[in-house]
């Protein structure tokens, strides 16, 4: 059977991102602090951002760029990337984010997939006409006058690109009504938290993600809070941050989640001020997350999302919904779950994919008619590729991802649940999962980073885990290594993984 959301649907605004944004500003608003960047302490408010995004949207115009053209966005989290990203979807133009980590090859594949007309960044783009990241304030600074041009909320807005379920590079065509519907479910679930007031916000993670780019940074905007960042995760200064800005909500992924629960450096009175900390990007394990809230007295929710819904689907709630989980889903969103090989529904109770269905989800993928149908069954419902199951409670819980399950002697083993259970052992700094091929048998592999002064064994781990689960999740093979390689929105790369050389 479908599920809808707790919550009654609310009313969606029908037109553009920028006008969502800047339309109903007040005085009040336009002198308050929009932004501020950790690195610099430069601040920008919100009257003087809404001016320079549309100073820059009539310089992008007086290069040809208008309604309909591509341009492609790499710039570290700062207060360029804002001006830049609201200046391009001011100019009636679509944006391509991309991550400032992709090297030069992966750039100028993905410039070629959006077919993008122009390049604003940090990367020197040979066969395009570009803006550099150091150049958006100062043509922002020259009082261009903003182009006179006609956004439907049905325009897309955003091309950010997903490996969905095939791993393969996708564009993800987002028009301006899901942002802006993902952008006022995201803020009554937050509401349904107690979050309802203008607040001091810590948007560390990359803004180029769609979990960055609408969560951490047009959402908290929409909702007037004073949003904090840095161009790149750096432990120190994110924990510098908190009792220098009286931080009241912190945005993390779950590798930040394990250094919150394990670094000597984490104390509760740096987080005095904060009540409130989300992750998402990946499952995050229950007792972790309890870790944390024990140790720095806040609350730790969860959400879940995908490129593709641009991104938020579901959101954990406080007082009801335990952080392990994703929590409920968000106004408008209905969802169910389907065996992996069919759309068949399993019983109620029962693990499956999830699907979802709400304004938030794409329009598709560009170009990509074969992947989109792929992910898009009937009547607009999407599946997301994640294995999940629905509590008693309402609240949803994700296992893993469907094409990194691991099918040992038929039985299906979850990475992320290995994971979890590992992080919990004094030893263990941090752990990736990952199947590998024995004698032509698919088996759980642990790629461990030991903790400080630690000297456990492979075989130590390996009978911890196997007196904990049922015999055929098992750990079977296991290897030390510095550091588990991971993506910037924090998921490991498992495929890295399996391509380390193994000693065990």
């Amino acid at each position: 059977m479908s599920y809808s959301s707790p919550y009654s649907d609310i009313e969606i605004p029908h037109h553009d991102v920028f006008t969502h944004l800047f339309g109903d500003l007040t005085e009040e608003e336009a002198n308050s602090p929009a932004l501020t960047e950790l690195t610099t302490d430069d601040t920008i408010t919100y009257g003087e951002l809404k001016k320079l995004a549309e100073s820059f949207a009539g310089a992008l115009a007086a290069r040809g760029i208008g309604k309909g053209d591509v341009v492609t966005l790499q710039i570290p989290n700062s207060i360029n990337y804002a001006i830049a990203l609201l200046g391009i979807v001011r100019a009636g133009a679509t944006v391509s984010p991309l991550g400032v980590l992709m090297n030069q090859a992966d750039v100028d594949k993905l410039l070629e997939l959006s077919g993008a007309k122009y390049y604003v960044g940090i990367t020197d783009i040979e066969n395009m006409p570009q803006i550099w990241s150091g150049e958006v304030r100062t043509l922002a600074q020259g009082n261009h006058p903003a182009p006179e041009v006609e956004i439907s909320a049905d325009d897309v807005m955003a091309i950010p690109f997903s490996s969905g379920t095939t791993g393969l590079p996708k564009g993800v065509m987002l028009p301006h009504n899901a942002i802006v519907a993902n952008i006022e479910q995201t803020k009554f679930m937050h509401a349904q938290s107690g979050i309802t007031e203008p607040i001091r916000v810590l948007s560390p993670l990359p803004f180029t993600h769609i979990y960055g780019m609408t969560t951490l940074l047009l959402t908290q905007l929409s909702a007037r809070n004073h949003v904090f960042t840095l161009p790149k995760f750096d432990l120190a200064t994110f924990l510098e941050a908190h009792p220098k800005h009286q931080i009241n909500f912190t945005f993390v992924a779950p590798p930040m989640v394990v250094a919150l629960a394990k670094h000597p450096s984490v104390t509760p009175e740096a987080f005095a001020s904060t009540e409130y900390i989300l992750s998402g990007a990946a499952p995050l394990d229950n007792d972790l997350a309890r870790t944390v809230e024990k140790k720095l007295d806040i609350t730790m929710l969860q959400g879940y999302g995908m490129t593709e819904t641009s991104p938020v689907t579901h959101v954990g709630v406080r007082g009801k919904a335990e952080p392990g989980s994703i929590g409920f889903a968000a106004p408008n969103t209905q969802f169910k779950f389907l065996e992996l090989e069919s759309e068949t529904e399993v019983p109620a109770g029962e693990v499956g994919e999830l699907t979802v269905k709400g304004p938030q989800v794409m329009l598709g993928y560009l170009n990509n008619e074969e992947a989109t149908n792929e992910v898009m069954v009937s009547d607009g419902w999407m599946r997301t590729g994640d294995i999940g199951r629905l509590a008693d409670n309402g609240t949803t819980y994700i296992v893993d991802r469907a094409k990194e399950v691991i099918k040992y002697k038929g039985y299906q083993v979850a990475p992320a649940e290995l994971e979890a259970l590992l992080l919990t052992h004094p030893d263990v700094a941090d752990v990736g999962v990952v199947g590998v091929d024995r004698d032509g048998l698919e088996i759980p592999h642990a790629f461990v980073v030991r903790a400080e002064g630690s000297d456990i064994s492979a075989e130590e781990i390996i009978d911890w885990v196997a007196t904990r689960v049922t015999p055929y999740k098992k750990v079977r093979a296991v290897d030390f290594i510095e550091q588990i390689p991971k993506n910037p929105s924090g998921k490991i790369e498992r495929r890295k993984l399996r391509d380390l050389p193994s000693q065990s």
